[in-house]
């Protein structure tokens, strides 16, 4: 994974030097990346996996100080790795050459670094330049080839984001400096720092500070209310590669801040905490669903579904830390299992809306209509990506909800009422917006419009596929993230 990872980092460096092929360029190296991610997920998470952190490498630059390079795998950041790597790939290749320019090409692999980075660092300095390195090149990619209002959409993006990253940074060296006066010793290893008895040794203050400012990073992320007013916007302006990349990779760093990044801590956090989480993750579910049914956008209304989903994540987190036992392990992989379902299935969902607004030249429900008739084909995509949004047995949607739905009862009561009727309004704005747009009598002002060809029906096709194949054979991944559980707690 090593390896992988400086190759990673060395394609993106190499990728400003290539001029005039750069899209050829990022599509072999995305590929191949994506490729060797899988390889090395079928060696070594697919033959006796136990759980825990595995291919561990410490790399010491200033010990003295606790500077180390140490990296680590466990079976929920390799799903990750495979989603992020399967998203990025993804926003290379619908991408069609001469439409953006060049050095967006190298953005996205500089993205993909930082979210491998990301994902393989078991120290907290490097974990947050990998932070910052992912923030960086989504700002460009926004405000260098962003629609509408793409300067102050861009700038209120990377404020708000910044923002969370420097109270990141300080929870940081909140921990990091009570290690020191603890035991003498500096170090930035979260193995180290991120254990329950260590944390109960912080006073009180500090303590909560830190849950504070990890929470504020990874929330902004995600996004939750009320945390999340840069998202719509962004998500809107943003080109569709960006788009794509905003819904399945930042999301990753949300949810593998809390699973992967405070869950070890979670006996430190104390239930009140945790009772706040679920509140966040309700009122996500009520809100954003609500929102969404009021767009008229498919763009912002599928932004809105995206916070949602993701608001099913911070049920999950704090219901199964409050539960044990067979319920906790139903919520926490359900969550993860959501993070992977929806990053995979809103790539799909926006990469098919870019091939609709290229060829009808609109994204907005009114504007379109009956658009079943002239590209079938993009339809039946778009059709399937929201059914598998809103959590049709069959496909990966369906998975994770399922599996949070029935065990957050113990945790939260009769407020499940409350998620099931989200979950209707949820269903009942998906299900409107494909009657609206692609059923019913055809705009004529649309005038001729192209449906997909052969390879854009292929790259759809391997999108759909593999959300169905979770659908039906979850295992291939939940069974990871129910040992990684067990490893944890």
């Amino acid at each position: 994974m090593l390896i992988i990872f400086l190759l990673t980092i060395l394609g993106a460096a190499f990728s400003f030097a290539i001029k005039g092929k750069r899209r050829d360029y990022a599509i072999a190296a995305s590929g191949i990346f994506l490729a060797l991610t899988v390889i090395y997920s079928v060696i070594r998470f697919h033959s006796g996996y136990t759980g825990g952190i595995i291919s561990q490498e410490t790399f010491n630059l200033a010990s003295s100080i606790g500077i180390v390079f140490s990296t680590g795998v466990s079976g929920f950041s390799d799903a990750l790795l495979i989603l992020s790597a399967i998203v990025i790939f993804l926003s290379v290749i619908i991408t069609e050459k001469g439409r953006y320019g060049e050095s967006l090409y190298s953005y996205i692999l500089i993205t993909e670094s930082g979210l491998f980075g990301i994902l393989i660092s078991r120290d907290f300095l490097f974990f947050y330049i990998f932070w910052e390195v992912v923030l960086i090149p989504v700002y460009f990619i926004v405000a260098q080839y962003g629609g509408m209002n793409k300067d102050s959409v861009s700038l209120k993006f990377f404020v708000y984001t910044h923002i969370g990253s420097v109270f990141l940074l300080l929870s940081i060296f909140t921990v990091y400096t009570f290690h020191y006066e603890s035991t003498g010793v500096f170090t930035f290893e979260m193995g180290q720092l991120m254990v329950s008895t260590y944390f109960a040794k912080i006073p009180a203050f500090w303590m909560y500070f830190a849950f504070f400012g990890f929470l504020l990073a990874f929330l902004v992320k995600m996004p939750s209310f009320p945390v999340h007013s840069w998202l719509p916007d962004t998500y809107e302006a943003a080109p569709y590669p960006g788009t794509v990349i905003l819904s399945g990779g930042l999301s990753i760093m949300g949810g593998y801040g809390l699973f992967g990044i405070l869950m070890p801590v979670y006996r430190s956090m104390g239930t009140g905490i945790l009772d706040i989480l679920m509140a966040l993750g309700i009122i996500s579910l009520v809100y954003f669903s609500l929102s969404a049914m009021m767009q008229q956008s498919l763009k912002r209304m599928m932004a809105f579904a995206s916070a949602a989903a993701m608001g099913f994540v911070t049920l999950s987190f704090g219901a199964g830390l409050v539960e044990s036992g067979y319920q906790a392990s139903l919520e926490l992989a359900g969550g993860m299992f959501q993070i992977v379902a929806h990053g995979l299935i809103m790539a799909l969902i926006f990469s098919t809306l870019y091939y609709i607004y290229k060829s009808t030249g609109h994204e907005a429900t009114h504007s379109l209509g009956g658009i079943f008739r002239e590209a079938p084909i993009l339809s039946s995509f778009l059709l399937a990506g929201l059914l598998a949004s809103l959590g049709l047995p069959g496909l990966a949607g369906f998975i994770g909800e399922f599996s949070i739905l029935v065990g957050v009862f113990g945790a939260i009561g009769w407020f499940i009422l409350i998620v099931i009727f989200a979950m209707i309004i949820t269903a009942s704005y998906h299900i409107w917006a494909a009657q609206k747009s692609l059923y019913g009598p055809y705009n004529e002002r649309l005038g001729a419009i192209r449906d997909a060809d052969r390879p854009t029906t292929v790259k759809l096709m391997g999108m759909l596929i593999v959300i169905f194949a979770l659908g039906v054979v979850p295992n291939l991944i939940y069974g990871l993230l129910v040992t990684y559980i067990g490893g944890i707690l």
